[in-house]
């Protein structure tokens, strides 16, 4: 879903791409192991910055990065410049329906984003379908008890398809055969991990 003015006002500042770059995508590092990512798929490009973040900080060959709102694919494309034109490529795009084959992506990238979606569960296992065996997923979202909380239910709109706990959202990745490698919570407000598309008897769920 599209975002309401304030969200808007919140993921579409020099803040937001502040926290991606020096917090969300080198804590996210720090939680990979070192593998070489050829191609990788950012969901929600927003307004390109953290593409960016991830091309410096995970160093893959390229990035496709989707978002469903044509304005946010326009003002990023505007950010490419040099080298960044050949390496990232920006499109607009549902993740709940990702134009992509089945095991197109060596990584995929949500940092704020699935909770967007009118069907999280949905999106989840179009991450497992175009992610390659041992490809990982990185994520970083917010939990249900935040985001039903009365100053975020005042200020923001997320639909009701798009909220989990903690337990919903770890139940999902290992029905879509994503198996959590890395964890971190804070309370009941977010999680942030990688999960890795492979058997679990390689690796097992691993909790918090």
């Amino acid at each position: 879903m599209e975002l309401n003015l304030i969200e808007r006002l919140i993921v579409m500042n020099p803040l937001r791409s502040f926290l991606q770059r020096v917090f969300e995508i080198p804590m996210l590092k720090r939680m990979s192991e070192e593998r070489i990512y050829n191609l990788c798929l950012e969901i929600g490009a927003g307004r390109g910055t953290g593409a960016i973040a991830i091309l410096n900080t995970f160093r893959p060959e390229r990035i496709i990065a989707i978002d469903i709102d044509p304005r946010n694919i326009e003002r990023a494309k505007r950010l490419l410049k040099g080298e960044l034109k050949e390496r990232i490529e920006f499109r607009t795009g549902d993740a709940m329906a990702l134009d992509f084959p089945d095991q197109s992506f060596d990584a995929v990238f949500s940092t704020g984003v699935i909770h967007h979606l009118e069907d999280w569960k949905k999106g989840i296992r179009e991450v497992s379908r175009v992610l390659k065996p041992s490809g990982d997923f990185f994520f970083e979202e917010p939990l249900r008890p935040f985001l039903e909380s009365l100053p975020v239910r005042i200020l923001t709109r997320h639909p009701e398809g798009g909220m989990f706990s903690l337990e919903e959202f770890k139940k999902v990745l290992e029905e879509a055969g994503l198996y959590i490698k890395k964890i971190k919570t804070l309370n009941q407000i977010a999680v942030a991990g990688v999960a890795r598309k492979e058997h679990p008897s390689v690796n097992p769920l691993v909790s918090p």
